[in-house]
């Protein structure tokens, strides 16, 4: 199978294309070329840059594929300029959406997890990351030259993560010493993904017609409290549960620096990516792990407001020490 990556040199796009490569597919990546992962001499790499709407509408209209994979459409125009390149000469175009395509109201629903159908594609007025994955999907769907598969994940994490958002979790519970958790109601509890899953869900998805016209939520099955977060990862590093729970507002008015990451509700349905495609998410303590140590030992500059470690646990003593209601 011929595929084409748009941005396959980071993160779970390397994933994505070391699964097609083993698989034994002919592989080419279209990027800028800054970074050569291992792979590299064995892909074909097409050098563009993807903002550029009429460079990859020139460089790539005379070429055909069984399968477009496209990890990094931002903006409508991004989607517009695929359909203008290819028309009807490629087979498949899937899509990385995002789970922030959802409306805020409903991520507060507790207790029934969020369904593709859940989107509204027109709703504008929140961000504007949310508001382009939105109008990408809105372009993809338009489009009638080929079949489309949107693969919509939570919050992603693995090994080479560039986002710097577990290691604010990390680098705090390494330390061994008290990690302040906002405690809100209603909790906060997630579903992530591993980089893994979104690899695996794109290579069961390519080229499979139950795939074509199809929507996925792609993430784990284990759904997690906050404080369930830190003391699996506190337990990964041998680490003495560390969580010590403090009112969001109370954070918000006496550490205004500590913007803790994943202090949301948000629990993806996953029931029709398994249906339709087998997907079977890595286990997350196995994923977690690997993550977790992938950052320890990766030389990362200090987490977001590390540097205010020590009022960070001066605070969690005081709330240690506070007599309990009830």
């Amino acid at each position: 199978m011929r595929v084409l990556i748009v941005g396959g040199t980071r993160f779970f796009g390397k994933l994505i294309v070391r699964g097609f490569l083993d698989r034994g597919d002919q592989v080419s990546v279209y990027t800028r070329g800054r970074r050569r992962p291992a792979f590299f001499d064995a892909i074909e790499h097409i050098r563009g840059d993807r903002t550029d709407h009429a460079g990859f509408v020139r460089t790539l209209s005379d070429r055909a594929f069984d399968v477009v994979i496209d990890n990094i459409a931002f903006v409508r125009p991004d989607v517009e300029a695929v359909a203008q390149a290819f028309g009807k000469r490629i087979g498949h175009y899937i899509l990385t959406s995002s789970g922030s395509v959802y409306p805020r109201f409903a991520a507060r629903v507790p207790f029934r997890p969020i369904a593709e159908e859940a989107a509204d594609l027109t709703l504008r007025g929140d961000d504007d990351y949310s508001e382009g994955k939105r109008a990408c999907e809105q372009a993809a769907a338009e489009q009638d030259a080929f079949p489309v598969t949107i693969i919509r994940p939570p919050i992603v994490q693995g090994p080479d993560d560039p986002s710097g958002r577990g290691w604010f979790w990390y680098q705090r519970i390494a330390d061994g010493r008290p990690v302040l958790v906002p405690a809100r109601s209603p909790a906060s509890v997630w579903r992530q993904a591993s980089s893994a899953d979104i690899a695996a869900a794109v290579l069961l998805a390519a080229g499979n017609p139950s795939a074509f016209g199809k929507t996925y939520n792609v993430a784990g099955d284990e759904i997690l409290t906050l404080e369930d977060f830190v003391r699996l990862t506190a337990g990964i590093l041998s680490r003495p549960d560390p969580a010590v729970s403090v009112p969001a507002t109370v954070l918000t008015r006496e550490a205004p620096w500590y913007r803790p990451t994943f202090a949301h509700w948000f629990v993806m349905d996953t029931t029709r990516i398994k249906a339709d495609l087998g997907f079977a998410p890595v286990p997350l303590p196995q994923w977690l792990a690997e993550t977790v140590h992938w950052h320890l030992g990766a030389d990362l500059p200090p987490a977001e407001g590390y540097d205010r470690r020590n009022d960070e646990v001066a605070l969690a003593r005081r709330a240690q020490a506070a007599p309990q209601n009830g």
